[in-house]
């Protein structure tokens, strides 16, 4: 897909930055990857429903850290699967593919935020545990409200704060003026705080790697209104206003982090356009603590 091709899927960057500089951030930090193996290529095929099974699986299979971290995960209680699974066709089988791509998509969120997150003034631990979260809900609302997009939206929901690292690399003094108006008592979004103090947003920043690597266009909008999932195109308004919302039970149920540390208000229109109602997101965030409890120690722990 060409810059042009996506150009109505990023909002406008504003002109101190362009798309150049945040693909040489993106490239330093080690985000954009290359070669078959690399994290950027092992997530676009993950994320690409062309992709079959039996690929997945060689895929993974070249991976063996990858491959035992999945294992855990697909034996462990956030499953629930009776049955010891050891191998990956096994794993395919009794999951299915969208689950064990997700699983795939988690663990190389992980490497990918380990690496290229050092260093910053934002708790990044924090920032992977409201991610893990956020993906957490966007699948079980999906589940409700779009049941075809809840692997989709869990992977959506995974990535949609990566952006944050290449906007630290970008503009640290941005980054530190938002978290310093948070600290003077400053309530709001954290995208009117970009307007404010940043010369790129992290959506913007996202948006461009995700299109870098390929991703599908439905997971460029994601990246790149979820904060504002109404101005996302329409054919990818389902997954921007599930992730959205997975977002804000995220925050609701915390961890929250420095550039967005308290709960914000539901977006009445994305729940809405997706037929939820506060009754189905109090279901989901009733769940959601042991869920993230459960896949977190599954995808992170020792």
């Amino acid at each position: 897909m060409s810059i042009n091709a996506i150009e109505h899927l990023i909002p406008a960057i504003k002109p101190a930055i362009d798309r150049a500089q945040i693909l040489k951030a993106a490239a330093t930090l080690g985000i954009l990857g290359s070669g078959a193996d690399s994290v950027p290529r092992m997530l676009a095929l993950l994320c690409d429903p062309q992709v079959d099974g039996s690929e997945i699986a060689s895929l993974i299979e070249r991976q063996p850290s990858m491959y035992a971290r999945i294992l855990r995960v697909a034996n462990s209680s956030y499953y629930g699967h009776p049955r010891s699974i050891a191998t990956m066709e096994r794993a395919l089988l009794m999951l299915g593919r969208d689950a064990v791509r997700s699983i795939a998509a988690a663990t190389c969120f992980d490497r990918t935020m380990a690496r290229s997150m050092k260093g910053t003034a934002i708790d990044m631990q924090a920032v992977a545990r409201h991610s893990l979260t956020t993906a957490a809900a966007a699948e079980a609302l999906a589940t409700i409200a779009r049941r075809p997009m809840a692997s989709e939206a869990f992977i959506a929901g995974l990535l949609h704060n990566l952006g944050i690292a290449v906007q630290v690399h970008l503009d640290p003094h941005g980054i530190g003026a938002m978290i310093d108006a948070i600290r003077d008592g400053a309530v709001c979004e954290i995208g009117v705080l970009e307007s404010k103090h940043a010369i790129v947003g992290h959506e913007e920043c996202l948006a461009v790697v995700f299109e870098a690597w390929q991703m599908p266009e439905s997971l460029v909008a994601a990246a790149g209104y979820h904060h504002a999932p109404m101005n996302a195109p329409e054919s990818h308004r389902d997954l921007t206003a599930l992730v959205n919302l997975g977002a804000n039970l995220g925050l609701a149920i915390g961890p929250c982090y420095a550039l967005e540390p308290a709960p914000v208000e539901r977006h009445l229109p994305a729940m809405l356009w997706l037929g939820l109602t506060d009754e189905h997101l109090d279901a989901v965030a009733a769940e959601l603590p042991a869920r993230v409890t459960e896949l977190g120690s599954a995808l992170f722990d020792a």
